[in-house]
C-alpha cells in the first residue's frame, strides 16, 4: 500500500502496522499485494464517529469546581470499568448546560465520538425506555440492523461491543431512575460518561464506580456575571439594580437566564423598572415565564419535578413549602406534615433525592425560595375541607410549646400561663434540659418565631401573642431588638381583635421595654401607660405595680429619679408583700440605679448588693451580672476604681455564665474606662477590643462608641487618652459608657 493510499484509507487516530489496521474504529484492511493506486473514502460499516452533544449556551459563567470534577475522567482509565460522573441537582440548576460545555470543550479528547440522548426523565413526554436509547445509540455508531433487533439485554451487550476499545463520551441526560442508565453504560474503561438527573440515583453507585457531583446554585459573584454577560453595557449603569434582579434569581441559573433576557427584550426600559415590578409580584414566579416556550418556564420546569413525586411526597412538598423558617428541622417537619416521625424522614427523603427538599448543615432541611414559591402556589391552590384545621395549626402548636420549654429555662421565676394549642397532640422536639440547650435552640429558631408571628390569621390570635410572651425572655437575653418589637406589635394586633384586656396589657409592657431598649423613649413610655392604664381597669394589683416599674425607668432616663424612686418603692412594697423575689431585686437594683444618678451611693450600693444576694440564691445568672454592673457604677461614682473593677469583673462572669453576650460586653467596656483612667493603656486596648467584638456580633449600635473609644487609644497625642475618658460622662448611669439608655436592666414583664 502506497502512502498516498494510507493517508486516504486511514481514519484519524487510525494506524496500520504490518498491513493489518488497529481495529478500534472497526476497520480491517488486509492485504498482500496491491498494484496500482487504491482510494478509499468514507467509513466501513460501524465505523460512524458520531458529535451529538447539543449546542453549547453560548454564555456560560463559573462552575470551576465542577468543571474540576468533570476532569476526572480525562484521567488515564483504571479497573476495567468506564469513568462515570453524576450530574445530580435540582431543576434549573444548568446540569445540562454543564454536561455540554464541558464536552464541547474535552471533545478531542474523545475521537471516538460523543453519545448524547435526553431521558426525558422530567418533562412532558414519557421517559425514553433504554431499549429504545439503545437503537438510536447504535444506529448512531453504524450497527443499524443490531439497532432494530433484539431484546434490551442482547442490545446492550451490542452497544458495548460497539464501543470496546474506542474513546467515547456518553452524555445520559436528564435521567429519572438508575434502571433507565445501567443498560446504557459502556463495558470499556477507555470511555466516559456524564450522567445528568434531578435525583440522586444513589442506586447507581452500588454495581459501579460513580463520582457525584452536587450541582447547586450561582455565588453572588458568579450571578452578577451571568447577568452582565446576558444584558450587555446596561448592565454597568445599573448595578443596584442588576444586584436586585440577581438576589431575586436566587442563584438558580434557569431563573437568571429567563431574567436577563426580559431586560434584554425591553431595551427602551431602564433595569430598575423592570425589577420594580418584582415588588407586585413578590417571591412569585410570573417574572419567570418564557412567553413563547414553555419548556423554559420556571414554573413548568418545577411542575416536572413535582408531577414524577408520589402523592404522599407531593403534598409533602406543599406543605413543606409553607414553613415560615428558611430551615426547618424534623420535628417542626414532622408536625407540620400532621404524620409519625418514621414516615416524615421517608418523606423528607424523598424529596431530598429528588432536589425539591436541601439537606443542610445540622441535620436541618431548607428549599430554595423560588421552589418554595412553587409549593406555595400549589398549597394554595389546594381544595382544604372547611372543617379542616389550618395548614400550619399544628407546626404553630409545635414552635409555642418549644418556645415555652426554652423560656421556663432562660428565665425562670417569670409568669406563666396554659398554652394555647389547637387541640391536637403535640409534636416533641429536641431534648431541652439545659441552659446551653434551650439557647442554642432559640439561637436556630428564634427568627422562625418571629415569622410565625407574622401569620395574621385570627385562628392564630392566641397563640401569636403567647409566643410574642415566650420570646421576651430570649430577646431580653440577646438583644435581638428589632425582632423583640416586631413580634409584639404583631402580637398586639392579635390581642386588640381578640379583644383580651390583659394579653394586650402585658403585651405592652414587654413591648415598651424593647422600645425603651432601642433608644424609642417616647414611644416605650406612650406603651408602659397604656398597659397601666388596662391593668387599673382590670383592677391587676400585680400588672399594675409592673406598670408602675417600667414608668419608673423612663421618668429616671428622663431625669427625674426623686419622682423614679418613688415609683418604684410603690411598686416594692407589693412586690414583699407578695414575696414575688425574682421582682424585689429587679426593683432594687432599679433603685440602686437611680440613687447613684442622685449621688446617694451608700443606698446604691447597699440595694445593688441586696439584689444580688437575691438573685444568687434563685440561680439567675443574668441578674446577677446586671446587678454587679450596677453595683460597679456605684462604686465607681463613689470614687473606689478598685471595688468597681472586681464588680464589673463579677459582672463579666455571670453574663458569660448567663449566655449574655451584652452583659459582658458592656462591663468589659466599662473596665476599659477604668483602665484608660489608671493610664493602662494597652490593658483598656485589650477589653474594649473584646468588648466591641461582642458587640459587634450581635449587631449592637454600641460597637460604634466602642470603636471610636479604640480609635482614640491609638491617638499617642497628648491629651488623646483624657479625650476619650471624656466620653465618660458625669452621669454614667444615665447615659455614661454602661450605656444603661439601651440595655434596660430594670424591665418587668
Amino acid at each position: 500500500m502506497t502512502d498516498h493510499a494510507d493517508r486516504h484509507t486511514r481514519p484519524r487516530g487510525h494506524e496500520v502496522t504490518n498491513g493489518v489496521s488497529d481495529t478500534s474504529a472497526g476497520v480491517v484492511i488486509q492485504a498482500g499485494r496491491i498494484d496500482g493506486g487504491i482510494q478509499v473514502t468514507g467509513s466501513a460499516p460501524g465505523t460512524q464517529i458520531p458529535r451529538q452533544l447539543p449546542v453549547s449556551a453560548g454564555l456560560f459563567v463559573g462552575r470551576a469546581a465542577e468543571l474540576e470534577e468533570l476532569g476526572v475522567l480525562l484521567r488515564p482509565p483504571s479497573a476495567g470499568q468506564p469513568r462515570i460522573v453524576l450530574l445530580s441537582g435540582a431543576a434549573a440548576t444548568g446540569k445540562t448546560a454543564l454536561a455540554a460545555f464541558w464536552g464541547h470543550q474535552v471533545a478531542a479528547d474523545f475521537p471516538g465520538g460523543q453519545l448524547y440522548v435526553d431521558l426525558r426523565g422530567f418533562g412532558p413526554e414519557e421517559p425514553l425506555s433504554p431499549l429504545t436509547v439503545l437503537s438510536g445509540f447504535l444506529r448512531a455508531l453504524g450497527r443499524s440492523f443490531a439497532a432494530e433487533s433484539g431484546p434490551l439485554e442482547e442490545r446492550a451487550a451490542t452497544f458495548r461491543t460497539a464501543l470496546s476499545g474506542r474513546r467515547v463520551l456518553v452524555v445520559l441526560d436528564n435521567a429519572s431512575s438508575t434502571d433507565q442508565v445501567r443498560p446504557l453504560l459502556p463495558g470499556s474503561d477507555t470511555c466516559a460518561v456524564v450522567v445528568t438527573s434531578r435525583r440522586k440515583l444513589s442506586g447507581l453507585g452500588v454495581h459501579h464506580s460513580v463520582r457525584t457531583v452536587a450541582l447547586g446554585v450561582l455565588g453572588g459573584t458568579e450571578s452578577l456575571a451571568l447577568l452582565h454577560a446576558a444584558i450587555g453595557r446596561r448592565a454597568a449603569a445599573e448595578e443596584e439594580s442588576v444586584g436586585r434582579l440577581a438576589a431575586h434569581c436566587g442563584g438558580l441559573p434557569l431563573a437568571l437566564r429567563i431574567a436577563a433576557q426580559r431586560v434584554a427584550a425591553r431595551p427602551a426600559r431602564s433595569i430598575a423598572s423592570l425589577v420594580g415590578e418584582l415588588n407586585g409580584i413578590g417571591a412569585g414566579l410570573d417574572l419567570f415565564d418564557a412567553d413563547d416556550d414553555t419548556r423554559s418556564a420556571l414554573r413548568t420546569v418545577f411542575s416536572w419535578s413535582y408531577r414524577g413525586l408520589p402523592t404522599p411526597a407531593r403534598d409533602a412538598f406543599a406543605l413543606l413549602a409553607l414553613h415560615p423558617g428558611d430551615t426547618f428541622d424534623l420535628a417542626s417537619a414532622t408536625a407540620l406534615l400532621a404524620t409519625p416521625g418514621e414516615e416524615a424522614v421517608r418523606l423528607l427523603r424523598r424529596l431530598s433525592d429528588s432536589h425539591l427538599v436541601d439537606d443542610t448543615a445540622g441535620d436541618r432541611f431548607s428549599m430554595h425560595d423560588l421552589l418554595r414559591s412553587y409549593g406555595r402556589e400549589l398549597a394554595l391552590s389546594a381544595t382544604v375541607p372547611a372543617h379542616d384545621p389550618h395548614p400550619l395549626g399544628g407546626l404553630y402548636d409545635h414552635y409555642l410549646s418549644m418556645a415555652d420549654r426554652a423560656g421556663r429555662i432562660i428565665m425562670p421565676y417569670r409568669h406563666r400561663f396554659p398554652l394555647e394549642t389547637g387541640g391536637r397532640p403535640v409534636t416533641v422536639g429536641p431534648p431541652m434540659t439545659s441552659r446551653a440547650e434551650a439557647l442554642h435552640w432559640m439561637d436556630t429558631e428564634w427568627r422562625t418565631l418571629v415569622a410565625l408571628c407574622r401569620l395574621d390569621d385570627p385562628v392564630f390570635d392566641v397563640r401569636r401573642w403567647q409566643l410574642a410572651y415566650t420570646l421576651r425572655d430570649y430577646f431580653y437575653l440577646t438583644k435581638h431588638l428589632n425582632g423583640w418589637a416586631e413580634s409584639h406589635y404583631l402580637a398586639l394586633a392579635g390581642c386588640e381583635r381578640l379583644g383580651d384586656r390583659r394579653a394586650e396589657a402585658m403585651t405592652r409592657n414587654n413591648l415598651g421595654r424593647a422600645l425603651l431598649e432601642s433608644g424609642r423613649v417616647e414611644e416605650a413610655a406612650r406603651q408602659y401607660g397604656l398597659a397601666r392604664d388596662r391593668f387599673a381597669e382590670l383592677d391587676d394589683e400585680h400588672g399594675l405595680s409592673d406598670s408602675l416599674a417600667n414608668l419608673a425607668s423612663i421618668r429616671r432616663r428622663q431625669g427625674a429619679y426623686a419622682e423614679a424612686l418613688d415609683l418604684q418603692q410603690r411598686a416594692l412594697e407589693v412586690y414583699r408583700r407578695t414575696a414575688v423575689m425574682r421582682k424585689v431585686g429587679i426593683t432594687l437594683r432599679s433603685m440602686a440605679k437611680a440613687e447613684t444618678a442622685l449621688g446617694r451611693t451608700a443606698d446604691a450600693t447597699g440595694h445593688a448588693t441586696e439584689a444580688m444576694a437575691l438573685f444568687s440564691a434563685l440561680g439567675l445568672d443574668l441578674d446577677v451580672s446586671q446587678s454587679a454592673y450596677t453595683l460597679g457604677a456605684a462604686l465607681e461614682r463613689d470614687g473606689d476604681d478598685a471595688a468597681a473593677s472586681r464588680a464589673y469583673e463579677q459582672a463579666i462572669a455571670f453574663g458569660r455564665r448567663a449566655g449574655s453576650r451584652y452583659e459582658e460586653a458592656r462591663a468589659l467596656r466599662q473596665l476599659g474606662f477604668l483602665c484608660a483612667a489608671a493610664g493602662r493603656v494597652d490593658a483598656a486596648r485589650a477589653r474594649w477590643q473584646a468588648s466591641l467584638e461582642l458587640f459587634a456580633s450581635l449587631g449592637a449600635s454600641d460597637a460604634d462608641a466602642v470603636a471610636a473609644q479604640l480609635a482614640g487609644l491609638g491617638d499617642r497625642r497628648p491629651g488623646s487618652v483624657g479625650g476619650v475618658l471624656a466620653q465618660q460622662v458625669e452621669d454614667p448611669v444615665l447615659q455614661g459608657p454602661g450605656d444603661l439608655l439601651v440595655p434596660g436592666t430594670d424591665g418587668l414583664g
